[in-house]
């Protein structure tokens, strides 16, 4: 379920000029404050460009037009007009402000800093740039020192909503749940139509295992945002945790169709068919999936994970290449294309996929158990019970690693030994007439 999403602080439009004695530029700039507040920006632009062309020095047309280019998803035009009003006026500290926000928006998080740092400087007692400061810092991992400028938020206006909402978020990441979730509810009180509070607060309930009061949060936030695709995604999430698959599906379906550019609803449906055994919609999705982040490693690897299952080697072998491609040090892939390896009838191969898997995570019980019996499989007795000694180091009380020393004890003709793994297997807890009968068919982890 994906966690603390943040909430962004409003821009402020900056108001109407004077009604008496106004010039051209100024009743131009006034119509267009009239359709930006209608959210005509289409129209606002126009009427913008045309008092900036009677006064290119008007700072509050570049204000506002900004905020019609950044409604409209000009970012970068927005930037140029916000920082062109700053410069025509340096004092006017609304627009240090939402020029921080397209900041914010484009990803440039320090830039947004400077910005309100200085917004804060020309006005202290602004709840929204500190609440908006507080964002910043979150995206920035740094959730201590948005904490405290959220805390100057909330002193300023202890019915600032937006500031206790942010406040969770931060709370919930240096791990204080059970105040995270104090402030998502004061957050609800102030605004019961607060949907990224009820979404957050549904993940902290999560993390802290309340289910119900988790499904509870994310139902109303299917009420108020019938459209949110998120909030169709975490429902799912949820009905998933609970084993309630087919559910989550529907809502993973559901979520698609409000965003069919919805990457998590693809990746956590196809996950969802693939518990269901479902694999050739499984596919469907991770492919889809694919579509929209063709470098995910980690996509790769989940379909070739489904195409292992279905039994479609070749096409599974790809996907783990692939993913191997892009990232080299995933050992869960390297693990995946040595079974496939195997399951080919290569096994100098495997053996060389399962040796990369344990290079990357030395204590990977399965990649040395699946070597061990390859070695075992191509007679050499010696790597494979080396093998098992360390998984027997990892976990002394892994009961398949006696049985597989004790079935190369038995080629090896070391009765003794392979009766010490027989007992110790049975000490815990395994039938020793079933161990002593199937031991030659011990085969690899899947």
């Amino acid at each position: 379920m994906r966690r603390g999403r943040m909430i962004a602080v409003a821009v402020f439009v900056l108001g109407l000029a004077a009604c008496v004695g106004i010039s051209d530029s100024e009743k131009r700039y006034n119509s267009g404050v009239k359709f930006l507040e209608d959210g005509m920006y289409q129209e606002a632009i126009a009427e913008f460009d045309l008092a900036i062309l009677t006064d290119e020095s008007y700072a509050p047309a570049y204000h506002n037009r900004a905020i019609a280019q950044e409604q409209l998803g000009r970012l970068s035009s927005a930037l140029r007009d916000y920082s062109r009003a700053i410069e025509l006026d340096p004092e006017l500290g609304l627009a240090y402000s939402a020029r921080a926000g397209t900041h914010t928006r484009l990803g440039d998080f320090e830039s947004a800093l400077v910005d309100l740092d200085k917004a804060i400087e020309l006005e202290p007692g602004s709840p929204s740039t500190f609440t908006q400061k507080g964002l910043a810092l979150l995206a920035l991992g740094r959730s201590q020192e948005a904490i405290t400028s959220l805390n100057q938020a909330i002193d300023l206006d202890p019915e600032f909503y937006a500031a206790y909402g942010n406040r969770g978020i931060g709370l919930e990441r240096i791990g204080e749940n059970l105040l995270a979730v104090a402030d998502y509810d004061r957050a609800i009180e102030l605004n019961p139509e607060y949907v990224l509070a009820y979404s957050n607060r549904a993940a902290t309930h999560l993390l802290l295992g309340n289910l119900e009061l988790a499904m509870s949060d994310l139902n109303q936030t299917v009420v108020l945002d019938p459209e949110s695709a998120s909030a169709y995604v975490n429902h799912g999430a949820v009905l998933a945790a609970t084993g309630e698959l087919t559910l989550a599906v529907d809502d993973y379906t559901k979520a698609i169709h409000a965003d069919p550019t919805s990457l998590n609803a693809y990746i956590n449906r196809g996950a969802a068919y693939d518990s269901l055994n479902l694999f050739d919609e499984a596919i469907s999705d991770f492919s889809s999936a694919l579509s929209l982040a063709p470098n995910s490693s980690a996509l790769h690897t989940n379909r070739g994970a489904t195409y292992l299952a279905q039994g479609n080697l070749k096409q599974a072998l790809a996907d783990f290449t692939e993913s191997t491609d892009l990232d080299p040090t995933s050992g869960h892939t390297w693990f995946n294309r040595g079974v496939v390896h195997e399951d080919l009838g290569e096994f100098e191969k495997a053996v060389d996929d399962y040796g990369k898997a344990i290079s990357f995570e030395p204590e990977n019980i399965d990649a040395l158990i699946n070597r061990a019996l390859v070695y075992s499989t191509l007679g050499e007795y010696p790597q494979a019970i080396a093998d098992v000694d360390l998984v027997v180091e990892v976990d002394p009380d892994y009961a398949k690693a006696y049985l597989v020393r004790a079935s190369v004890h038995a080629k090896l003709g070391l009765m003794s030994k392979y009766l010490d793994d027989i007992n110790r297997a049975v000490s815990l807890g395994v039938d020793r007439a079933t161990a002593e009968l199937n031991i030659a068919a011990i085969s690899p982890t899947p």
